[in-house]
Order: C-alpha cells, then structure tokens, then sequence
C-alpha cells in the first residue's frame, strides 16, 4: 500500500489528462447571460424596430413607449444579478485547503488543484471533497446532504467515501478517485443548473400573447403601412406614426411591466423576512400550490437532538454516564445533546481505573469504557445486552422516541430518550397548510418509526406510511394516493414521488436541505431551500428561505396571493387595448380611411392613465383570499366586450370623420376622449365595490386626463385639439352608444363564460 503520495511527474500527468478538481463552470449563469436572455427578446426587438421607425421620421416625443421596454427588461435584469449575487456566496463547498500527501511530504493545496489519485488526510470536521477511498484509518462519515439518511457509518479500509458527506470522528488517509465533473457531487450538482421553465399560468399567459402578437406584428405592420400611405394626404411621417401607434397598442406591454413591477415588490418584502426569491414567478406558483412535500430533518427539525427526559435506575447512573460521555470524541447529534445534558463537572465525576475506552460507531451502536472489575457501555438496548426482559423494558417505554440505556455488566443503570429538535415553527406552518387545504406529504431517507414519531409530533394528520427500501418496482400514483408518509426513500424515488403527483394534477412545492433532495426540487412546480443546508439545493431551488426557519412560508404564499388575485383583475385593462388595437389594426388594412390615433403619444397618455396607473394600484392593494384563477374569464367577461365596444367606436368616428361629418383633425383627439370614458367604465366595473382608495383612484384619472386636455403644455404635447360643436355632439353620442353596446356585450359574455367555466378550475 503506497502512502507516500503522487510524484510531482505523477501530478502534472494528470493535470495534463485533465483529471484535476476543477469544476466545470459552463451552466452556470453569469450577469452577461443575464443581461443577454433579458434584451434579447421577441418583445424588446419588436419595440427596437418599432422604435428606429419613429426615430426615422424624426417623431421622437413619440418614443415614450419604449420607456416600458426598457423598464420592464432593467427590472428583470436586476432581480436576477441580485439572485446571482446571493447564491455566489453559498459555495456547493466551503473553499477549504485539504492536506494531501505528494512525494511523503504532506502538503496544504486549493480543492481546485486536487488531481485523481492524490492521497488526502481527512479528520474530524472535514468534508469530503472527491470520491475517495480509505487507504488508512477508520472514520465515521455522515451522508445525510448526499443520501438524506442521518446515522452515521463507520467506514474501513476499501470503502468509499463520497463527496459532499463529513467526517464525524476519526481520522483516515483517502485516495482520490474521482474529481471535478466525474465526482458524484458534481455530477448531482450540475443539474442544479439546468434551465427549467416556470411553471406559472401568468407566465404562459403573457408569453404566449407576445408570441403570437409578436410574430403577427410583422405581417401586420408591413400591410398596415402600405395602407396608411393609400390614405389621401398622408405622408410618411403620419403614415409611420400612426402604424407605430396601432403596433404598439396590440403588445401588452404595459401588463409585463406591471408583472414584473409586483413581482418585483413582492420579492423585496420577503428580502425583509430573509427569503431569497431567485425567480420571480415561483411566488405565484407557491401561491398556487395544493401539495406541499416535505423532507424531516433540516425543514420539520433543526438536524440537532435534545434530552426529552431519563430514568434512573441505580445511583450510579449520571456518574456512569458522565465518564462515558467525557471520554467520547465522536462528535454526532446524539453525543452532542447528551454532553450538553449531563457534561457539566466531568473531573468531579470520573469513573477511576479506566483501562479502555470505546467509541461510538453506528456499526456498534454504542459506546463505554472498561476498568478491570467492571464494563459500562451506553447504547441501543438490543446492542449492550442480551437480557430479553430489559429489551422489552426498554422498548417498551420509547414510546417513538431514540432510547439509549446505561449498563454496567448487564445490569440497567437507567436510560435516555432523546427526540429530533422540532423546529419552533413547524406546528403552526403545518397548521397553516392544513387550514389552507394544502395537503402534507413527508418524504425521507430516514426510519419509518423515527419520521412517523416526528409527523406527529409536529401534527401531521395523516399518518399512512410507506418504507419504499421494503420492495421494488413500485406503483408510485397508487402510493401518493393512499400514503403520505414515505421512508428509505432514494434521490431517484424523491423525484419520482413528484412526478406522480403532478400527474394526478397537484401543484406540487419541494422543500430540501441536501444534494439529496436536488432531483425532486427541479421536478417540483415551485422549490424551497433551508438556508443552512447544502449550497447545490440552495442553487436548484427558486426560493431560498435564509434563515432556515419555516415561518416565511405563509408570507410567501400570501404575496403570491395579493400579486396574482389583483393582476388578474388588472388584467382586463390590458388585454382590452391588445383587443381592440388587434381589431382595428386588421380592419384598417383592409379600409383605406384614416385611423383614429394620430400618434403613439396619444396612446402612451391613455395606457398611463387609464391602463398603467390604475392597474399598479389595484395590484397593491392586500388581498389575501385563495387564488381565484380568473385569467381567461376576465378576458371573456370584461376585456373582449370592451374591446369589441372601442373597436366598434373608432370604426365609426373614422368613418363619420371620412365621409365629413365632423372634421378629420378633430378624430384623434375625439377618439382618444371616447376611449378614456370607456375605459373609466371598466375601470369602475372591474373596482367593484368601491372603497376609499377605489373612489380615489377613479377621481385621480379623471383629473389627469382633464390636465392634459386643458393645460396648454400637455394640451399641445399630445397634439389635442379643441372640438367644435358638432365634433361634441358625435363625441357624446358615441359614448352613450358604447356604454349601452358595453353592457349588452359584458352581460352576452357572462353568461357564456358561466356555462364555459363555473364547472372549472379557471
């Protein structure tokens, strides 16, 4: 057996094969492809275009719309550099300096600069930062990041050891046998990396309204121009000004800005409560939410033990322990609570005479000492004696909790029982679960009896468990349906849980605190992270909860709530101007008049004050009440029938203007104060029941578009004019016409969208 080491020619052999500890960096995101995926899109390319055709003809006061593009794109950029940030500076691995041994001499070295084959020396406390395997010593690792299971093993010469877990005591001389990307670690590791889509009904909404306009736009804009220059008197600037207004008006750009604007606020709330938000439409999909599975240690416990209470049989007892305990140099969660329990004076209360000393080893499961009379050893009963009648004492009186006994020769000094910390949270969030029909699955790589003892303890309901190491080939939908507590459950098993309950059409939420738990948290709908866990699950999941505790959780899925009810019912305002500027973008194509908007300035006016601006305050508006999933019903219930009723308006004030019922430079300015007043009766209609705020919010539009037709700057800036008496008369009429089609529409619509959905989730 070589204990000496790599050769420095050995070393640069391998440098040269590239068999060092380099991790591959390539999947992972920087600000620059941040910055990239954020421009590059479908929609900031339209608005560019868009854009240069205004700049083309000199028309730049109407360029405020690109103002939205621009906002909305530094919005993204930034929560994700911020995200970025964060998770920077949890490393899958602490940045140590193992000590290896080259040529006999021992050496302190980078992690990066680790080469296949190199003889590490691992001790008390180190992590294990390659596949290895002991060449000397004996230690005991504890897996639970990598495997999910928290007994420690005693691991010999010839065994493995595999990166991520650490060593709880002893020492041992490992050669490394797999590094970078071949080791098991980063192997899991990287598929936190991976780029999965949100899984968000807002999302695809949005995206695909984008999509399809986008696409359409080309085609669209090409034959709209093309008919504006057929129209008498137009020149290219009013040509290309008033296509630019009718493109811009079928994007509903406004609606992504407001999105990403909530989204944003929410994230900077929960920042405030210690929860990371690395992607800003996880916080709908949690709010959506019905399944929530949850691992035991590291979410329902703190991964520490405590002393629930003891036993004394014989006087002897705490002294006994005492000098057990103060001899021990294993250091696992099960030593620890004992010492801080009863390690208080160990020089007053030493056994004398000690010959031997045993550790602790899980293969054993117990620990002692020996003096030549007499041997004291603390353990599982079952391990320590063989006497049946104090096994069934024992077992007995555990009720669920982890019991260790205290034996001098086989006579029963007294005994432990010790139970997982619960964490101070997890009664009241699993209450809040419950109370929010959310239902509880418990998935772990633990002990049946031990996560059965902590469901309960901790109030879960259902108690159906089901140990998965008992057999193969499992049915997993017929498991998620009739249990709800599953054991000895692998990686693999964890994901496959989850894809079987999103088959049954759950909106799943992961929670993990281990590279265990990675594979279920990429298949879930939303992940969360426990802060002092594993940095590769603090990297795969979209929220982190920073200071470990459960308590963020319903905060969580209340801003989910408040952010995805109120934009639902902002919704309508956007996706009626995408209506019925898709509408008229298509019939004046094909009609050689005038179109109503003059200008994109107009319509930046009436997105501000009819469509931005009351839509950002009712979505700020506390609203906790359980997600509604009103998308498309408001687009049939509100934003078709007023966007049916705006197109039919402005079809017929062109046409009025055309055939010289009222002047043509008056069409734009009537067109635009028509479409206000229908747009302030959605408004009212979507604000129902008016409230202080509400009342208020219709007042200040109000007041803003007066301003801008009576203030001589604004009056001038968007190009209005004054109307003349029969241009008044037309207006007024063709708002009393649009309200009276608006009700008979919305009422049609009602009751189509009763029979389509009321029987739905939607």
């Amino acid at each position: 057996m070589n204990l000496e080491g790599l050769t420095e020619k050995q070393v640069s052999e391998r440098i040269k094969q590239g068999k060092t500890n380099q991790i591959p960096r390539q999947n992972r995101t920087t600000i620059t492809k941040i910055v990239l995926k954020n421009t590059l899109t479908i929609f900031n390319i339209v608005n560019l275009i868009l854009a240069c055709m205004i700049i083309a003809v000199g028309a730049y006061k109407n360029l405020l719309f690109i103002i939205i593009a621009i906002a909305n794109t530094l919005i993204s950029i930034i929560n994700e550099v911020r995200a970025k940030k964060t998770v920077d500076k949890m490393r899958l691995i602490s940045e140590q300096r193992p000590t290896v041994i080259r040529g006999g001499k021992t050496l302190q070295i980078n992690q990066s600069d680790l080469v296949e084959g190199d003889l590490i020396v691992n001790s008390l406390g180190d992590q294990i930062l390659v596949d290895s395997e002991i060449k000397q010593g004996v230690v005991e690792v504890n897996e639970a990041f990598v495997t999910g299971e928290q007994d420690n093993i005693e691991k010999h010469p010839g065994d493995k050891l595999i990166s991520g877990s650490f060593i709880v005591s002893g020492s041992c001389k490992a050669e490394a046998t797999a590094v970078g990307k071949e080791s098991n670690l980063n192997k899991i590791e990287s598929s936190a990396h991976t780029i999965k889509t949100a899984d968000s009904e807002l999302f695809k909404l949005m995206n695909n309204i984008v999509k399809y306009i986008s696409f359409a736009l080309i085609p669209i804009g090409i034959l709209l121009l093309w008919s504006r220059f057929r129209v008498d008197n137009s020149d290219t600037t009013t040509a290309v000004t008033s296509t630019v207004a009718s493109l811009i008006n079928m994007i509903p750009e406004g609606l992504i800005l407001l999105t990403s604007s909530v989204l944003a606020l929410a994230t900077i709330r929960l920042s405030k409560k210690q929860v990371l938000v690395q992607d800003l439409y996880s916080i709908e999909t949690l709010a959506r939410v019905d399944t929530i599975c949850l691992d035991k240690t590291g979410t329902l416990t703190t991964g520490k033990m405590t002393v629930h209470d003891y036993v004394v049989e014989e006087k002897s007892f705490e002294k006994v322990l005492t000098s057990i305990l103060s001899h021990q140099n294993t250091e696992n969660a099960t030593i620890i609570a004992l010492k801080q329990k009863f390690l208080k004076k160990p020089e007053n209360d030493e056994i004398k005479g000690i010959t031997e000393i045993i550790d602790f080893s899980s293969e054993r499961k117990h620990s002692g000492i020996k003096t030549n009379k007499h041997t004291y050893l603390l353990g599982a009963i079952e391990f320590i004696t063989k006497n049946n009648d104090l096994i069934k004492k024992i077992k007995s009186a555990s009720e669920g909790y982890r019991t260790l006994a205290v034996v001098k020769d086989s006579t029963l000094l007294g005994y432990i029982r010790l139970e997982d910390e619960i964490r101070s949270d997890a009664k009241d969030i699993i209450n809040y679960f419950y109370d929010n029909d959310i239902a509880i699955k418990i998935i772990s790589g633990d002990d049946s009896e031990a996560v059965k003892s902590i469901a309960s303890r901790v109030g879960i309901r259902e108690l159906q468990t089901f140990n998965l190491s008992l057999e193969k080939n499992h049915n997993y939908d017929l498991l998620t349906k009739d249990y709800s507590i599953f054991t000895r459950v692998t990686p693999n098993e964890k994901k496959n849980l989850i894809k079987s309950l999103k088959k049954q059409g759950r909106t799943v939420a992961m929670t993990g605190d281990g590279v265990n738990d990675i594979l279920a948290m990429k298949e879930a709908d939303v992940s969360l992270a426990i802060g002092e866990g594993s940095d590769a699950a603090r990297r795969s999941a979209k929220l982190v909860l920073l200071n470990s505790g459960f308590e963020s959780i319903p905060s969580i899925i209340d801003e989910g709530r408040q952010s995805i009810n109120n934009l639902e019912r902002s919704t309508a305002l956007f996706l009626a101007k995408t209506v019925y500027a898709s509408i008229l973008a298509l019939i004046f194509i094909f009609i050689p008049i005038k179109y109503p908007f003059s200008s994109p300035v107009e319509m930046s006016l009436l997105n501000f004050a009819c469509i931005g601006f009351p839509g950002l305050i009712l979505a700020l508006e506390h609203n906790t009440e359980r997600i509604r999933n009103r998308f498309i019903r408001n687009i049939l219930e509100y934003s078709t029938p007023i966007g049916l009723t705006i197109s039919i308006a402005m079809l017929i004030l062109s046409l009025l203007a055309h055939f010289g019922v009222f002047p043509h430079y008056d069409l734009a300015t009537t067109a635009v104060f028509v479409t206000f007043t229908i747009d302030l009766i959605l408004i009212y209609w979507i604000s129902r029941p008016l409230n202080l705020l509400r009342a208020g919010l219709l007042l200040t539009i109000i007041s803003i578009m007066v301003a801008a037709f009576i203030i001589p700057f604004a009056h001038n800036f968007f190009d209005f004019v004054f109307l003349n008496q029969t241009s008044l008369i037309v207006t007024l009429i063709t708002i009393v016409g649009a309200i009276i089609l608006f009700e008979i529409l919305r009422r049609l619509m009602q009751r189509i969208s009763s029979r389509l959905f009321d029987q739905t989730r939607i």
